[in-house]
């Protein structure tokens, strides 16, 4: 439990005497104004909560308050208050900025109260976050892995993440939890699809109107699929999203469009990768369809397409094989029955499975720059 709080109030006087009473039961910090309280926010250890005095010189406490939360959205703020200001105070408890006012003069332990309150508040946020973050993310991870023995998903998931994640903060949009569940769920519906539109996916021109259809599938199952899960329906809209074609034609500036918009970018980058294509055609091919596109991410692409280093492939032993490498031609049992199709990504269950596997003892993989060096050392 985080019982680190803080409180802000220009009466020096007032804080001392807080400071002494609370300190028994909290880990207590003080400050005399709200541009303190913002830089202590942003460069300390969270708070669980914070308790702001509504009337200060420079910036009153509901700005300060407005502008903490932009940096610490999962604190919980209280508000000290006047009777000439319970009217300010009542509003921003309805519209969610402040979870509790305290009227002054008040008792000491109606403070230690909301502040014990705020604490649990603070702990139920932050168990949601971790639900959301951690065991919904490892259950993904299962899904996404099942998914993968069941059909490809001919893209790199982790990839499309990462590079969703390195453009977005180019373009200083902020990440969330829905960018790694958005990145690996996008393709929950490719096993219900029908062998059309997979052979489309596999090998279409991204340019054309069939495989832009398939995308758009692929989406709307996946968000259907997604959608049946409590909690998960910003992926299943997000997932909407990325299927209507002002994603691709327009120059989004809302941070909900821009985050779809590189999430499919970053699909087309690594489907592209995946086919074999060299940089310059996965520059081409994506500008072609995001015609509009914000410069950060033309920047990026160019920079993808320069950058991109010849893959190195070898064979070996199965007993060297490494979660991450990309499978360079189909690994068949020999009665001919197809394992792992030529560019999948090695999962670690998949590794164990090969390493397992009586008859087998080479494979051919593409190598990634970040492995080469794993692999020397084996």
């Amino acid at each position: 439990m985080n019982d680190r709080i803080l409180l802000v109030d220009d009466d020096y006087s007032l804080l001392k005497t807080l400071d002494r009473n609370l300190s028994f039961d909290f880990d207590v910090t003080i400050c005399e104004s709200g541009a303190e309280a913002l830089e202590l926010i942003a460069n300390s250890e969270p708070f669980s909560v914070a308790m702001v005095d509504m009337r200060m010189p420079g910036m009153e406490g509901i700005k300060v308050i407005q502008k903490a939360r932009e940096i610490a959205p999962n604190t919980v703020y209280l508000m000290l208050t006047g009777n000439q200001d319970l009217t300010t105070a009542m509003e921003a408890v309805n519209e969610g900025q402040v979870f509790r006012f305290l009227n002054k003069p008040c008792q000491m332990s109606d403070i230690k109260a909301a502040i014990h309150a705020g604490i649990k508040q603070h702990d139920l946020i932050i168990s949601k976050e971790e639900l959301l973050k951690k065991t919904f993310a490892g259950a993904i991870s299962v899904l996404v892995e099942i998914i993968g023995f069941v059909d490809d998903p001919l893209v790199n998931l982790d990839d499309i993440q990462k590079t969703t994640e390195t453009m977005l903060t180019e373009c200083n949009v902020a990440t969330d939890w829905r960018i790694a569940l958005t990145s690996h769920l996008m393709v929950a519906g490719i096993p219900l699809l029908s062998p059309e539109y997979r052979a489309i996916l596999a090998s279409a021109p991204i340019t054309s109107v069939d495989h832009r259809g398939a995308v758009k599938e692929m989406l709307r199952i996946s968000s259907q699929l997604v959608r049946r899960i409590p909690r998960l329906e910003p992926i299943a809209d997000q997932l909407d999203r990325m299927a209507t074609d002002e994603i691709a034609s327009g120059r989004c500036t809302a941070s909900d469009d821009k985050i779809a918009q590189v999430l499919l970018i970053s699909y087309y980058q690594s489907l592209l990768s995946r086919r074999g294509e060299d940089g310059g055609v996965v520059r081409s091919e994506i500008e072609s369809i995001f015609s509009n596109v914000d410069r950060r991410l033309s920047d990026h692409l160019r920079l993808f397409a320069e950058a991109r280093p010849k893959p190195t492939i070898e064979t070996i032993p199965t007993t060297a094989l490494v979660a991450g490498m990309i499978v360079a031609e189909d690994i068949r049992m020999p009665n001919g029955l197809l394992l792992i199709a030529a560019g999948r990504n090695l999962s670690p269950p998949m590794v164990t499975r090969l390493n397992n596997l009586a008859g087998l003892v080479t494979v051919k993989v593409e190598i990634p720059a970040n492995l080469v060096a794993e692999l020397v050392s084996h």
